[in-house]
């Protein structure tokens, strides 16, 4: 029902004989090294290897000090997901320290644990941490645009909104909850492209502002991780692969 053109077949998932010897032994990582390569050369694949952190370290180490035609020269290392995701939140708590961020998440969770979340280590609790504080940003953000009062809003939930605009798009959103838009229909719409256009002309105004455009950096990463998610969920090795190059430049400035 979904495969058009050739089937490469039904694939398979099986246990591999054991290494006896200890997970961080640079002998036993070699032996690992060698058999995958060997594999992947047999079925003419490239092979696509993934290690925890500790070990990432060590069998970039060996790659990097093989021949140039080594066998090993040809696989592609990558540092699990979860460790991407853990130093990648660390970079963004260390870019974003004593910019008040702090306070904000501790009106959420406790000083204690937001210690942990701004280094990366409470995994969980800081991506919905980040995904309510960007939520909040880009609420004011689209509150400026079209002069919406937020305390009007927060003291009457169920009023009603008097712009145009934002009638058009509650009324895309209720189609797309009930289904009767397609998640990509509802994207190719007029509404929703000259919301993206307001908001690109906005935030472009608002960078000429040091603190605005810290905000608007931090909305940035955000993304950044939410994209990264998404790739590791649907197996998208290409969002995968634009997710980590966009990683890289905060990655760097933060020393992570």
């Amino acid at each position: 029902m979904v495969q058009t053109g050739d089937y490469p077949g039904k694939s398979s998932v099986s246990f591999l004989p054991m290494i006896d010897l200890n997970a961080s032994d640079m002998t036993c990582i070699y032996s690992t090294l060698n058999f995958v390569a060997n594999q992947a050369k047999r079925y003419d694949i490239t092979a696509i290897l993934t290690f925890d952190q500790p070990l990432y370290w060590k069998a970039l180490s060996i790659v990097e000090n093989e021949n140039p035609g080594s066998t090993l020269k040809s696989m592609v290392l990558r540092l699990g997901p979860f460790h991407t995701e853990m130093s990648f939140l660390g970079s963004i708590g260390n870019l974003m320290s004593n910019t008040g961020l702090k306070e904000m998440l501790e009106l959420i969770y406790a000083p204690n644990a937001v210690t942990h979340i701004l280094s990366g280590k409470a995994v969980a609790r800081a991506f919905r941490g980040h995904m309510l504080v960007d939520t909040a940003l880009y609420c004011l953000l689209i509150a400026d645009i079209f002069n919406i009062d937020v305390s009007k809003l927060l003291e009457e939930p169920n009023s009603t909104l008097e712009t145009t605009e934002m009638k058009e798009i509650d009324e895309l959103y209720s189609q797309l909850s009930s289904g009767e838009l397609s998640a990509s229909e509802a994207g190719e719409s007029d509404v929703l492209k000259n919301l993206e256009a307001t908001v690109r002309r906005k935030t472009e105004i608002l960078k000429q502002s040091r603190t605005a455009k810290l905000w608007l950096q931090y909305s940035e990463m955000v993304q950044v991780l939410r994209q990264f998610i998404k790739a590791e969920r649907t197996g998208n090795w290409p969002l995968h692969l634009q997710s980590i190059q966009e990683m890289l430049p905060f990655l760097a400035a933060s020393g992570t």
